[in-house]
């Protein structure tokens, strides 16, 4: 942790860390309201098939 002259040396400032996020936008955005009623609708459609079918 320490260079040739005795001194110690610091943490870079990111920690490794690179934020990904900040560069790419995806093509398809989908509002939450959207994905939690698929989920919804989904798991009936499942829970129905699985009361008709066995």
């Amino acid at each position: 942790m320490f260079n040739k002259k005795g001194q110690a040396r610091m943490p870079s400032s990111f920690g490794g860390l690179v934020q990904y996020y900040s560069e790419y936008k995806s093509k398809i955005t989908l509002k939450p309201e959207y994905v939690i009623v698929l989920g919804i609708v989904l798991v009936t459609i499942v829970v129905v098939l699985e009361a008709a079918f066995g």
